[in-house]
């Protein structure tokens, strides 16, 4: 089979799943938006009739599925942002390493302020959202977690220069929401003393493994992550219709 037989079988191949409605982002962008969970197991073919429905449609696929990054081409999909997952190990002896300041109501306006600036690669971007979208995103986001109502804490580097937000998930693991360094302190190793401050407090927590997503494209990010012990886990690829 030569290459140009192999794509069209690729772009042939139908695509199972179900369109789920994101109601609470479909209200915050003001843009009628939906997620396509891809499910081999189901009978449900999507097509472009139901896809058409929304505004906007949602899809996250391993890198190595090619045949279905292929296939969701065909029906229109682009390509947003890519994404890597990292696992940080965590061990008892993290416990002596320094620890962040909790942030408490006090510090949202702070917290939002670097929150709205640092996140600049994202895949809530245009041409799909609209300039400010990102911004408002993550600090909404930001101000969420200090108040524990969405990531369930954050905490600050001592000199307030930058902050990460932190949730407990099952037992021995918990997620970095956000990270975030003030722009003119960038380069100065506040990165590492985050990720030392979120280590601190999973061994405080009995937690020995730490996961965090990066933009494929964030490499002082995701160097900063394997410094800290980290491992890749996965690479993705999101995709919008």
């Amino acid at each position: 089979m030569d290459r140009r037989h192999q794509r069209c079988v690729a772009v042939s191949l139908h695509v199972h799943g179900n369109i789920e409605p994101l109601d609470w982002e479909s209200d915050f962008f003001q843009l009628r938006s939906a997620k396509l969970s891809l499910d081999a197991s189901v009978e449900t073919v999507v097509t472009p009739e139901a896809l058409a429905q929304y505004a906007l449609v949602q899809a996250k696929v391993d890198a190595d599925q090619t045949e279905m990054l292929d296939a969701l081409s065909a029906l229109g999909f682009r390509l947003a942002e890519g994404e890597t997952d990292v696992c940080v190990a965590v061990s008892a002896q993290d416990i002596a390493l320094p620890a962040g300041r909790l942030a408490v109501p006090e510090d949202i306006a702070d917290v939002v302020t670097i929150a709205r600036q640092a996140f600049r690669l994202s895949r809530f971007r245009s041409p799909w959202y609209q300039p400010d979208d990102s911004a408002r995103f993550y600090a909404m986001w930001a101000e969420k977690a200090v108040l524990g109502t969405f990531d369930h804490l954050c905490l600050w580097a001592d000199d307030a220069s930058g902050f990460v937000t932190l949730r407990q998930l099952a037992k021995g693991e918990a997620r970095i929401g956000l990270l975030a360094v003030k722009p003119e302190c960038q380069g100065r190793g506040v990165g590492k003393t985050l990720m030392a401050a979120a280590k601190q407090w999973c061994a405080g927590q009995g937690v020995s493994r730490l996961h965090v997503a990066t933009q494929t494209g964030n490499l002082p990010a995701l160097n900063l992550y394997l410094a800290s012990g980290g491992k890749v886990t996965r690479t993705a690829y999101w995709l919008y219709r």
